[in-house]
């Protein structure tokens, strides 16, 4: 095995520590050939600076442990481990480039951290994280690691129906949590509203399945309807220039490539973007087009400006009779 640098090993160990399982640093310098202070005060360090509420050391155990069964929190935060490791090393290494240039280091690593944390980025999130839900973080967790097949009870048209599944990933998407998971009844990946399982019972038997291009679809999903077979499909929008910051930033707009093109429509001035939409019938875009009318508007394809056209005269005609 060849030998890693300890910060390359801290993100593997938070996850095992978020996934409820106590980490021995002693163990781990050990097999990794490190030195166990130092992987004790990288813990410490990102620790303190992004996860104190999360994890601590427990003396009695001599483990690094989730505190109060804050297990599956990493499912909480937006930053992963990798980019707190990284931010950690960036603001402990600030002092190597000189004093001039300290403040820049502490600013970019506030920066980020804020964005990463604020309305914007992150979405408000509407469901909170009760006991029931962490029950099911660490029932579904556990599952995924080990590939183990569920069966869970989902509402259909017709009451609760129970079916298996296998999971993939727990995912926040819009204000809700998802457990992403194949159905192998249809051979379809789907989005299970997390809230809404019943019963959810982890089987014996284990499963296999190629979930290649889930989390690539994942990257560019606006709301829950991902469809996770569907060719993509590419819409032209323009977007009004005081909207275009928001657009750059807000995380369920990673579909959206703004593209050099502006125009002027009326006396406003718009900004052209280029959209990845998965869903066939543009369930996934078409909300948030309706959200933001009149200051995003369709140029292409024709299909999905008459089915715009069409909910808008329906929500007209409302008002009429």
């Amino acid at each position: 095995m060849p030998k890693q640098k300890i910060e390359e090993l801290i993100p593997d160990l938070i996850r095992q520590i978020s996934h409820g399982k106590g980490v021995s640093v002693k163990e781990v310098a050990q097999k990794y050939k490190v030195s166990a202070d130092g992987v004790k005060k990288r813990l410490r360090e990102v620790r303190d600076k992004f996860y104190k509420e999360h994890f601590d050391y427990d003396g009695s155990t001599r483990k690094w442990v989730v505190k109060n069964g804050h297990i599956g929190f990493l499912q909480k935060e937006i930053l992963e481990p990798e980019e707190a490791v990284v931010l950690t090393a960036i603001y402990r290494n600030k002092s190597s480039l000189g004093k001039g240039l300290m403040p820049t280091h502490e600013k970019i690593v506030d920066s980020y951290t804020k964005r990463a944390k604020s309305y914007i980025f992150k979405q408000h999130i509407s469901e909170e994280i009760t006991g029931e839900m962490e029950k099911l973080f660490s029932l579904f967790k556990y599952a995924i690691n080990e590939k183990k097949i569920v069966e869970i009870d989902f509402p259909s048209k017709d009451g609760y129906v129970t079916r298996e599944v296998y999971p993939y990933r727990i995912v926040y998407i819009e204000y809700y949590w998802y457990l992403v998971a194949a159905d192998p009844q249809d051979n379809k990946v789907k989005s299970f509203r997390l809230s809404l399982i019943k019963n959810p019972d982890i089987l014996i038997d284990s499963y296999e399945y190629d979930f290649s291009n889930v989390d690539e679809r994942l990257q560019l999903a606006m709301n829950a309807f991902v469809d996770y077979k569907a060719p993509y499909k590419y819409i032209s929008v323009f977007v009004w220039e005081r909207l275009v910051d928001h657009v750059d930033i807000a995380s369920y707009f990673d579909a959206w490539k703004k593209l050099d093109e502006t125009t002027t429509i009326g006396d406003k001035k718009f900004q052209k973007f280029e959209v990845v939409t998965t869903n066939p019938e543009f369930k996934d875009i078409i909300p948030t087009i309706l959200k933001y009318l009149p200051n995003i508007i369709v140029d292409e394809p024709q299909e999905i400006i008459e089915k715009i056209a069409e909910i808008v005269n329906e929500y007209q005609d409302i008002y009429k009779s």
